[in-house]
């Protein structure tokens, strides 16, 4: 049985089995967003290095240059990941259209099933332009409690188990700060503005 929890600093309890939100309800947000905050001051990220789905190296001098949407999630996840992506590549083509730059990175919180070679396959399906990280299970940690993305594994029986985690989208600034949080439910459009204002918010 898999017992490996990241605490979620500074926000509220894991509830088992339940997709949680990075809340919104913090004195250092702007509350700007449709759908979320932007962060008044924002938070560093460690040095970190990852795996992208063509198994190359991922530092944080690669979320540097441009803006950041990361999701979390799992190539096993029966409906949230899924649809959330399917909502980000529409969200992302909306924004393509208007010249806004994004990069869309979808952060496995199940590295032990979610190889490069997974991660290529699922992420593939929804945008060739989309991003896919995994690694070590420390590594995967350090970055989630940076990013305030929470998970927890939960064991389904016969050995199997399921990923209980973070529902919220993060949103990185070019210098590779934690900058906001978007909230679900997502809809394409709300999504896509909400990242043109984020995108304006250091122009």
């Amino acid at each position: 049985m898999i017992r490996y929890l990241v605490p979620l600093f500074a926000i509220g309890a894991l509830m088992l089995g339940v997709l949680l939100a990075v809340s919104t309800l913090r004195p250092d947000t702007t509350g700007e967003l449709q759908g979320g905050v932007l962060l008044d001051e924002p938070r560093p990220i460690r040095e970190f290095q990852l795996v992208d789905q063509a198994g190359e190296t991922f530092t944080r001098a690669d979320l540097q240059g441009q803006w950041t949407a990361i999701f979390p999630g799992f190539t096993n996840c029966p409906d949230i990941c899924p649809t959330t992506l399917g909502v980000l590549r529409t969200a992302a083509e909306q924004l393509a259209e208007t010249g806004s730059d994004w990069e869309i990175v979808f952060l496995t919180v199940d590295p032990q099933r979610d190889t490069p070679e997974a991660l290529a396959q699922y992420v593939g399906y929804f945008s060739q332009d989309f991003v896919g990280l995994t690694g070590d299970k420390d590594g995967i940690g350090q970055l989630a409690r940076d990013l305030s993305i929470a998970y927890q594994y939960t064991p389904t029986g016969e050995d199997g188990y399921t990923v209980d985690h973070t529902a919220a989208i993060v949103l990185v600034d070019p210098q590779g700060r934690v900058a906001g949080f978007l909230q679900p439910p997502f809809a394409p459009e709300r999504i896509a503005a909400d990242l043109r204002t984020a995108g304006a918010s250091q122009s």
